[in-house]
């Protein structure tokens, strides 16, 4: 789940919006020779609120193109979502919809014993990815799998409410890693740290350290 910033703080304005019809990035910061495809056995369900569809530094860009296995669908209600209710109402599919709920069972090394067929995840800041939870009263009935990140997030340029929140990507990258422990996430999380990386540098380092950088660690 990922927070808005504003990308005039990066310069956007005055660069030509010349995007790659590959990756969905601008063309200054293509990422298309760090994409490599994950063959997933486990279908990922990417519920993306509107306000992220065109946010230029979201991560579900790389998820499409790194996924062989993974449906996107936006908006707000899918209450009535024909192809997403299809999902989790066929008797044959097992799914479980990742969120942060106490009672949520949380995923580790036994996690692959629940045999899900669909992994669900809610694209968006942590209030609109709730306003999703809320109006979607099928997802309020699922089985709920939540995430105790092993270390913080390396989205270093998107502000985030707590240290342990991690960016889309991450989170379903993490829960693969315990549902399909032979499965590489590793090329996908590749891709991501290089997209970062080329914000940062447009940014310049001054800009980065002023707003983004965990002064803590330094």
């Amino acid at each position: 789940m990922e927070n808005i910033i504003n990308p005039i703080e990066y310069g956007f304005t005055s660069e030509a919006r010349s995007f790659c019809p590959e990756c969905e990035f601008l063309k200054s910061r293509c990422l298309c020779s760090t994409i490599k495809k994950i063959n997933n056995h486990i279908h990922i369900v990417v519920l993306q609120h509107p306000s992220e569809q065109k946010h230029p530094l979201n991560t579900v860009r790389i998820m499409k193109k790194s996924l062989m296995k993974m449906s996107l669908f936006i908006g707000e209600d899918f209450s009535n979502h024909k192809e997403f209710n299809d999902i989790i109402s066929n008797p044959k599919n097992h799914c479980a919809l990742l969120y942060p709920e106490i009672e949520a069972q949380v995923l580790d090394e036994q996690s692959r014993s629940l045999n899900l067929t669909h992994l669900i995840v809610l694209d968006g800041t942590w209030r609109k990815a709730k306003k999703i939870f809320l109006l979607s009263k099928e997802l309020q009935g699922m089985k709920k799998i939540r995430l105790i990140p092993m270390a913080q997030s390396d989205y270093r340029i998107r502000k985030a409410p707590n240290e342990n929140a991690l960016s889309t990507l991450e989170a379903a990258a993490l829960s693969l890693n315990f549902l399909e422990p032979e499965l590489e996430t590793e090329p996908m999380i590749n891709s991501f740290h290089s997209m970062v990386d080329y914000q940062i540098k447009k940014m310049g380092r001054e800009l980065y350290q002023a707003n983004y950088l965990d002064k803590k660690k330094e």
